[in-house]
């Protein structure tokens, strides 16, 4: 099997519909995250994305659905509309937490890129139990980043309003031979098989500048 990560770069206030949409291609969930752009230039203005006030949508879906996917978001949340957003999608080399999308990272599969960025998607205050372990494991730097989960299930809600899970994004660039290592000692030391645990993945970086190493 194999994953695909879609990001989406929405409006603020409309990554839920995005998902909402998502999820009749075939997506099971999603985190978002509040993104605030900083950089002013002629293609952010040309994407429509000029404004500061966007949403950043994450979410794992089966290779088979990448096509429909596209499709569908574009057509119920009017891409090809100027400011409504942008979609990308992404190969991913491992998936981990996902009994439905999960797949191990095999070394020297193809031709294999010197370096993965591996993404972990943890509840609020487990980022620092992640960074550790992969400390431990080989890893070097991260950055966090904080979200909100939206899952298959409906979210709970109190006095009619809905809450929404919190979440932390952990991202690390580390060398292709350290993957499979960090991403099983995270997952065993944080659980990451139970339900709602959260979940990790990994990508092939093409090219990285200014990454040093102990």
């Amino acid at each position: 099997m194999r994953t695909v990560l879609f990001l989406a770069i929405v409006k603020k206030g409309t990554a839920s519909f995005f998902l909402e949409q998502a999820r009749k291609a075939g997506a099971t969930g999603g985190t978002i995250i509040l993104a605030d752009g900083t950089i002013s230039s002629p293609l952010m203005n040309l994407l429509g994305l000029h404004d500061s006030k966007r949403e950043a949508l994450l979410m794992l879906v089966d290779k088979e659905f990448e096509a429909e996917m596209h499709q569908v978001l574009a057509v119920e949340c009017e891409l090809p509309k100027k400011g409504k957003g942008v979609l990308f999608s992404f190969d991913t080399s491992s998936v981990y937490g996902s009994h439905r999308l999960g797949h191990d990272f095999i070394e020297g599969e193809g031709k294999m890129s010197p370096y993965q960025m591996v993404a972990a998607i943890v509840e609020r205050g487990k980022a620092d139990d992640v960074v550790q372990v992969a400390r431990q494991a080989g890893g070097q730097g991260a950055t966090i980043l904080h979200g909100r989960g939206l899952g298959s299930e409906r979210t709970s809600k109190i006095f009619n309003v809905q809450i929404e899970p919190e979440k932390e994004i952990i991202l690390m660039v580390v060398e292709s031979d350290k993957v499979r290592n960090i991403a099983h000692q995270i997952s065993t030391e944080l659980d990451i098989d139970q339900p709602g645990a959260g979940i990790i993945f990994s990508m092939a970086v093409n090219n990285a500048t200014g990454l040093f190493t102990s």
